[in-house]
């Protein structure tokens, strides 16, 4: 089963917004070797971190829940998965390191009720959770979450 992740409309704007302030930046540091160096540097690291966690589609398969980006696979083991629910992230959820919008929503967050949990979902509506064995957390979201957690749940429960 494979669905993909769709962008919010606030994640939509911001990645317009900020690719065009970045575009901004490099045209307005062009005269200047220095500055338009250090810009196209800062640029790069953020597209390829970006990249390499930025959520484009999510799919469940008998050996795990697999999370695809650009230049990267994320694997979460079926058999270390214990439960899988529905979750919608709060506004109050703070982010320890990744994206609050930017190419999706990706990276290590911390909620007060969940605890930390490392997220990779473009709408907050379109979430679910999925705990795991050594009691990790991963919010993941597609399109289609109810069809996903069904699917995982019953690879689980065998």
């Amino acid at each position: 089963m494979k669905a993909r992740v769709k962008l919010s409309l606030f994640s939509t704007i911001m990645t317009i917004v900020a690719m065009a302030l970045l575009l901004y930046g490099l045209y307005a540091t062009y005269g200047n070797p220095h500055k338009f160096a250090l810009l196209v540097t800062i640029i790069a690291v953020l597209l390829i971190v970006s990249l390499f966690y930025c959520p484009v589609s999510i799919s469940a398969q008998e050996e795990g829940v697999l999370v695809h980006s650009p230049l990267k696979r994320h694997s979460i083991p079926m058999r270390c998965i214990v439960k899988v629910e529905r979750f919608i992230p709060t506004m109050g959820s703070i982010r320890i390191f990744g994206s609050g919008g930017f190419m999706g929503y990706w990276g290590i967050f911390k909620e007060g009720d969940v605890g930390r949990y490392v997220a990779y979902y473009g709408k907050s509506s379109d979430c679910f959770i999925i705990h795991l064995d050594n009691g990790d957390k991963y919010v993941v979201g597609c399109e289609n979450p109810d069809e996903m957690v069904d699917y995982i749940s019953s690879k689980i429960a065998k």
